[in-house]
């Protein structure tokens, strides 16, 4: 036969059975008792495990080759790309192959599986069938048995099922696969990600008998106010005419109902155990025919779109959510059950509550966890066109409706959408469907909308890509308004302040996750709090992507696009999660885990605080234990366990301290600050019991902590400076430093002629750039940020009694551009070790915003152990910063330091007036009265700058301590708003003034 079915839109599968929702019975009520999982079912005959295995450059190849004898072997389920066949590849929007739709290239790598198999034979009397299953395959696949042509099919993430029942004989059977990499699906499913291929989920043969229901849905409804419900039961299609009983228990087993049913059936419920993300409550249904019991998993719950808001079972609820792909730095698209239940877990210690399936739909297991465990799901079709946007070099919105609005696209998409939905229905955490990502907008996706409405009313149709219809946005046909990336002031004044918009509003992605990210979370949940019409946001995205390349001193070294030798790639922009590919969480995730907290302060007068219970359905005293922290300005603290009173959900109440603080002899005149920490008070699925669930903190004044020791004593007659012809050399008392005539720097400390610092001091407005810096780096190092240019204009002594003064002009300059700064700088030398900086600053406005300006001091790096007071325990920014809280905080150089794949600025801390470095013998204090920003590390800026991967940088024989008066915030510009001027360094002035104090303990 010509292979050419997977480049032909008129035939998108052959010879597959219809969608129908998902299911696998059991055979016998101990499977049930047992708890079997559907591959370990006694009509199941798993085909999951090593094949043969041969890979072919063309389709053309593989059918000229003699002999399909594989040479290899490869596990099932897997991508090839990670075994060392074809090319590994990260592409963002691009297509991969040129556009020329439905035509695919020649060279069309594919992949030749093949194995044998004993069926296992369950109803020996009777007549059966037997369903070969393809839970996802990439991208389009050829099946035979027994060297019979079964048929084809595609949609990567989508069930394709076939009945081999006439194909199969008794004893040994064998099956093989043809899997392209590259078939008119591939336009079809232009996500970002790395594009691998090969079967990446469960493949195994079910058998069925040949009375037995082929096809049910199960819709709930809920009367809150009446405090009843429903669940309705409708088969829809049954092979021959079975004779079905139902039975339906409650979570805690209780039989509900028993009986027979025939195709409708409606079960009332009284006083029904309700399904939520807080409290995922599940009945369970059995249908049972003669041979076969199906068991479902039914969460009760409504949902609606009322008055521009979401509602659950009566509750207006706001989506806090995370787009999740099928990511694993060891098996690609292949995603075991312990990863899921890992991610899963990770996202309820970050108070997430709803998970959007980006850009496909999941493994039935996901969904089955989820109803379990709890999260409300926008469930998205396996559909994207993004690069139509490139197919000219730029991105031209002009061109994303070309699919969308083209007839001959239109099956396809409309199957794609089917599939998304009918397979996938009868789960209680879907509360929405999407019709895909990032696709344009046109006829076609106003047909999927009408089909995803006919197909289940019950739940909103979503969509994002309406903003790009033809003549401007249209959501008539969707429930929801959907954007990505838009600013906080865009979203307000262009739908939630605006009177003619009636639907609600959600972010189907925000805050791109990339790097040291985001910055600015306050300010869209702000007005998601502000407005009922906001009902949700998801973060893009949950995890890094990335491949391995190997291990070094026990960790993965992580590889992106280009990496692999690809010449088409998005290099690192797949690197945007708020977890590493390991699942080791980056800050950004405190960030969400904080800014989605249970409970939240909203206004405080002194001692009294008003809190806001943000959960939907539950007391928040029932869900939270509480821990009270008084601070005295003396830095005394004292831990109390508090007992919240009863706060009903969306309930605020105003918490009294005062007797606590009384009760403990504290004076509010003396108190630092107070602090609440939450932790979950019981065992859940996923959490255990003190679960960190994050804080509210108020600070009513700083803690004393900088003493200024006397300055006075005289240095009368213990005091000579040399002027030499690069240097000046101060010696006071047992104390001497050697300043740079050209650089205004601070180039040795010496101590008894002990050296406690020989490396210049440097003034700093350059840092490693983020991946948010993506769109400022070229400017910046356009003007000279990078390497700048010093120029001392000039510099004046000043020898006072009890102090030496040094004061330099300098100007800093790139190559060919105007000044970029010009800086009154002075250094103030008292006896002792003691050191005060002054520096005011004068920025070229017509210049581009700084990335920072402060200093950076070079110490040995036997300065290791460091203690501060300011913001911790986690990097804090202008706008990232909702994860930590004033206190003092121990740490190291080494452990401060925050990896990333790609090298880049992190690990700062603001709101900071004391640090101290210390080795074994010596210590370099900074404080300051106004508070500064600090990071300390052992690599440069110039090293981070260059090296973009984590596990080639090279650890330097120093300590660099960074002390800034202002560093620009993080934002979320990557792929997102530009950064708010507020958080820029844009000003005309800048002062820095702080003290250094050298001290030795032997």
């Amino acid at each position: 036969m010509k292979l050419d079915l997977h480049y032909n839109l008129k035939q998108l599968h052959v010879n597959t059975l219809p969608y129908t929702n998902y299911f696998v019975p059991y055979h016998r009520k101990t499977e049930i008792r047992d708890n079997k999982k559907d591959l370990d079912k006694a009509c199941v005959t798993p085909l999951n495990g090593d094949w043969n295995f041969d890979y072919y450059e063309s389709v053309q190849e593989f059918e000229e080759a003699p002999h399909k004898k594989s040479k290899g072997r490869l596990p099932v389920p897997s991508v090839w790309n990670l075994f060392g066949y074809d090319q590994i590849q990260y592409v963002n929007i691009k297509y991969p192959i040129p556009f020329d739709p439905p035509n695919v290239p020649e060279e069309n790598p594919c992949g030749f599986y093949q194995r044998h198999f004993d069926l296992h034979k369950l109803y020996k009397r009777k007549k059966r069938q037997y369903i070969l299953n393809f839970d996802g395959v990439s991208s389009g696949y050829y099946v035979w048995i027994n060297q019979q042509f079964v048929g084809y099919s595609q949609v990567s993430h989508s069930i394709s099922r076939f009945d081999i029942t006439d194909f199969i004989k008794e004893g040994k059977n064998s099956i093989a696969v043809l899997v392209v990499k590259y078939s008119d699906g591939t336009y079809f499913e232009d996500q970002d990600m790395f594009r691998h291929s090969g079967i990446f989920r469960n493949v195994y043969i079910v058998e069925r008998p040949e009375q037995r229901i082929e096809d049910f849905k199960i819709d709930t409804k809920v009367d809150s106010d009446q405090n009843i419900g429903e669940i309705n039961i409708d088969i829809r299609k049954t092979n021959g005419n079975p004779e079905i009983e139902y039975a339906l228990f409650d979570p805690y087993q209780n039989k509900v109902a028993r009986g027979e049913l025939n195709k409708n059936l409606t079960i009332p419920l009284t006083e029904p155990k309700l399904w939520s993300a807080e409290i995922p409550n599940l009945y369970t249904l059995y249908l049972l025919t003669e041979d076969e019991i199906i068991e479902q998993k039914i969460g009760v719950r409504e949902v609606k779109i009322e008055h521009q808001q979401l509602w659950i079972n009566g509750q207006s609820v706001k989506l806090r959510g995370v787009n999740y792909h099928d990511s694993d730095p060891l098996q690609g698209y292949v995603v075991s059950e312990q990863r899921l239940i890992t991610d899963l877990k990770l996202m309820k210690e970050a108070n997430f509550n709803a998970i959007r399936t980006a850009h496909y739909p999941k493994s039935p297991r996901f969904y089955e966890l989820a109803d379990e465990y709890g999260f409300y799901v926008m469930s998205e079709a396996d559909l994207e066109t993004h690069g139509v946007v490139m197919l000219y070099g730029i991105e031209n919105i002009e061109d994303f409706n070309i699919i969308a609005d083209n007839s001959k696209y239109e099956k396809a998409i409309l199957d794609r959408v089917e599939a998304s939905i009918v397979q996938l229905q009868n789960y209680s955490s879907i509360i929405m469907w999407s019709l895909g990502n990032e696709s344009g907008y046109g006829q076609n996706i106003k047909k999927a909308a009408a089909l995803a409405h006919e197909l289940d009313d019950t739940r909103p149709v979503h969509y994002e890509g309406a903003f790009y219809a033809r003549g401007g946005e249209d959501y008539s046909k969707l429930d929801i308004i959907s954007r990505m990336y838009p600013s906080p002031e865009e979203i307000e004044s262009r739908y939630l302040d605006n009177k003619e918009v009636t639907k609600p509003f959600i972010l189907c992605e925000y805050a791109h996750a990339m790097g040291n990210s985001p910055g600015g979370l306050e300010a869209y949940h702000e007005l998601m709090e502000k407005y009922p019409a906001f009902i949700g946001a998801f973060v893009w995205e949950w995890c890094d992507h990335a491949v391995t390349a190997g291990m070094e001193e026990g960790f993965y070294r992580f590889r992106y696009g280009g990496d692999s030798g690809e010449t088409l790639h998005d290099s690192n922009f797949c690197v945007d999660g708020i977890v590493n590919p390991e699942r080791i969480p980056h800050e950004g995730f405190y960030e969400f885990q904080e800014i989605h907290r249970p409970l939240a302060l909203k206004k405080y007068d002194g001692l009294r605080w008003t809190v806001r219970n943000q959960l939907d359905f539950l007391n928040v005293n029932q869900y939270l234990d509480v821990t009270l922290l008084l601070t005295t300005i003396d830095g005394e603290s004292k831990k109390i366990p508090f007992e919240l009173p009863e706060i009903m959900p969306h309930e605020e109440k105003e918490l009294d301290f005062s007797a606590i603080v009384e009760s403990y002899h504290f004076k509010f005149e003396e108190l630092s600050s107070i602090m609440l920490t939450y932790r979950l008070k019981f065992r859940t699925a996923l959490l255990t019991s003190d679960t960190y669930l994050g804080h509210d903190q108020v600070i009513y004044q700083r803690q004393v902590i900088n003493k200024v020791e006397d300055q006075n004593a005289s240095i009368e007659g213990e005091a000579s400076i040399i002027i030499g012809s690069k240097s000046i050399y101060l010696r006071l008392k047992e104390w001497e430093y050697h300043f740079d005539k050209k650089t205004a720097a601070l180039n040795l400390v010496k101590h008894k002629n002990k050296r406690l610092m020989d490396e210049p001091t440097k003034i700093a407005i350059w840092r490693a750039p983020t991946d948010n810096d993506i769109h400022l780096e070229e400017s910046w190092k356009e003007m000279g940020y990078f390497n700048p240019i010093t120029r001392v204009a000039g510099y004046n002594i000043d020898e006072q009694d009890n102090k030496i003064i040094i004061s330099f002009d300098i100007g800093f300059y790139s190559v060919f551009s105007p000044k970029i700064l010009s800086i009154s700088y002075k250094w103030t030398i008292y006896p002792g070790g003691h050191i005060e900086i002054d520096m005011d600053m004068e920025r070229n406005m017509r210049m581009p915003a700084l990335p920072r300006f402060g200093m950076i001091w070079k110490l040995q790096t036997v300065y290791e152990k460091v203690r501060y007071y300011g913001n911790g325990p986690f990097s804090s920014y202008s706008d990232k910063n909702l994860a930590c809280h004033l206190g003092w905080f121990d740490t190291t150089v080494d452990e401060n330091f925050r990896p990333h794949i790609r090298p880049q600025e992190d690990g700062s801390h603001d709101n900071v007036t004391s640090l101290s470095i210390k080795s074994v013998d010596k210590e370099v204090r900074f404080s300051a009265g106004k508070p500064f920003s600090f990071n300390v590390k052992h690599y440069s800026d110039e090293q981070m700058t260059m090296i973009k991967h984590h596990d080639k940088l090279q650890k330097e024989p120093y300590s660099f301590v960074h002390i800034d008066a202002i560093q620009s915030g993080i934002g979320t510009n990557s792929c997102g708003p530009v950064l708010p001027e507020r958080y820029q360094v844009n000003g005309p002035f800048y002062h820095l003034n702080y003290s250094v104090d050298f001290k030795e303990f032997i």
